[in-house]
């Protein structure tokens, strides 16, 4: 047996053991008078949860299968193959095939909805598949038409979905395949169009959708380029905003505008993304602005810290507010090879020190002895090191410079014993030992948010 049918095999059992599992709930729900109290679970939470759990596995073993297909082609056929698109080499779904051979828009919607799996995406199967409808642009219209009927499709899990995700995937597939559209089709998407428009309002996710119509049907000399540039504004933190705004085709006298409104606006990431997919990158300067970014997301992130007296909450949301923003910077440096450009800022081991800080904290803190209520009132003099440094809240605010280092710092703010950093306030930085012998660990070393130089708190062990 391959690997391949033992695989199949194991998911096909799926079903024979949810039943054994189903017996052996009724079996110990009839001695439910022994359980605990706190014993809730239903029946029915079990079944959604491996309903989920069977869906996801059978979405990702046909992933799976196609790509040993496509990899089993290549091998026999490297000729034919390079010459191959990654669609063609897809393997579709029957029942996906057979309902893009119907042109059935409708049931399309359907099956797209039961197999949603965000693990495992469908992109290249739904844009082999369209290829099989004898007219896939209006296939995508029934689709989009027919989705009114039904505002709040289940998965197969029998969770909400938004249908509106699988109206985008349709209409990236049109956008990929470059379909063909007719005249009378074009007056449909032109219909459905201007009726999208009003139903935008503030809302980014109707704008997306409303341009992704736009730029598969070539309806953009249909609107006025200057609302079509705010509704791109609008959707730019999608993935797909460049995209729909090259197909639109706003040209770069209106980009331009565009991308000079992100920077204004403090969406330096977005800019960014604009400028080099959307070919402006002459006339801008995205490295200086990415790196400019990179600076702006440690001052964020201290302010963060700052607007809530450096309580750990503020700490973590911090830590986070960084990671998302570098990361961000991150794949543009990678998508776009630049990374040759920034090895000074050294941002990929920056987000490693602020995962791993957040990752100890988190530890510390649940570890935490529920002691100290106890101790309450009690003096400890061998079990308790005070150090008190005064510092002026100005003093703090004015050098973010120096509140901000990488790991190899060397001075900080220190730790007690439970990986807290105790607040700075009232011109007083105060640091708590414990009766346990503490770690020489510097939060600075964690997260980079120190005392100015100026200040260095002397550490004392406890013996």
């Amino acid at each position: 047996m391959t690997a391949t049918e033992t695989i199949s095999a194991a998911i096909n059992q799926i079903d024979e053991k949810k039943e054994q599992l189903k017996k052996a709930f009724d079996n110990l729900q009839s001695h439910r008078s022994l359980l605990s109290p706190s014993f809730s679970l239903s029946w029915s939470e079990i079944d959604s949860h491996f309903s989920s759990l069977q869906s996801s596995l059978s979405n990702r073993f046909r992933l799976l299968q196609s790509i040993a297909s496509v990899e089993d082609d290549s091998y026999r056929h490297e000729t034919s193959d390079a010459e191959t698109s990654p669609q063609e080499q897809t393997v579709v779904e029957p029942e996906l095939r057979t309902l893009c051979e119907n042109n059935d828009g409708i049931g399309l919607t359907k099956c797209l909805i039961r197999r949603w799996d965000d693990d495992a995406p469908i992109n290249l199967e739904v844009t082999a598949a369209i290829r099989y409808s004898p007219n896939p642009a209006s296939m995508v219209l029934d689709a989009i038409e027919g989705s009114k009927q039904n505002h709040t499709p289940l998965t197969s899990s029998g969770k909400p979905f938004d249908v509106r995700r699988v109206l985008v995937l349709l209409m990236e597939a049109l956008i990929e395949i470059n379909a063909s559209i007719t005249v009378d089709t074009r007056k449909r998407a032109k219909k459905l169009a201007y009726d999208l428009k009003t139903k935008i309002g503030s809302k980014p996710f109707e704008a997306l959708v409303f341009l992704h119509l736009v730029a598969a049907f070539e309806l953009g000399s249909e609107f006025d380029s200057e609302v079509l540039s705010d509704y791109v504004f609008m959707v730019a933190k999608y993935k797909q905003a460049t995209k729909v705004c090259n197909k639109i085709d706003l040209g770069s006298e209106r980009v331009g505008l565009l991308i000079r409104k992100l920077l204004d606006s403090g969406k330096s990431i977005f800019a960014v993304r604009f400028m080099y997919e959307c070919g402006m990158a002459d006339e801008f300067e995205p490295i200086p602005v990415l790196k400019s970014h990179i600076k702006d997301s440690r001052e964020a992130a201290l302010r963060v810290c700052k607007e809530d007296n450096y309580s750990l909450k503020s700490q973590n949301e911090a830590i986070d507010k960084e990671v998302s923003a570098l990361k961000a910077a991150i794949k543009i440096i990678k998508d776009q090879n630049i990374e040759s450009e920034f090895t000074q800022e050294k941002v990929e081991e920056r987000v490693e020190d602020l995962e791993k800080c957040k990752a100890l904290r988190k530890r510390n803190t649940t570890n935490t002895p529920q002691k100290e209520s106890q101790q309450k009132g009690k003096k400890r003099s061998r079990d308790c090191n005070v150090t008190q440094v005064p510092v002026t809240s100005q003093q703090l605010l004015s050098r973010p410079e120096a509140l901000l280092m990488h790991e190899h710092g060397h001075h900080g703010l220190q730790l007690n014993p439970y990986g807290l950093m105790t607040p700075a306030f009232n011109g007083v930085v105060g640091h708590l030992g414990s009766a346990a012998t503490p770690q020489a660990l510097y939060y600075a070393q964690q997260t980079g948010f120190v005392l100015p130089p100026q200040y260095h708190p002397p550490y004392y062990y406890s013996q």
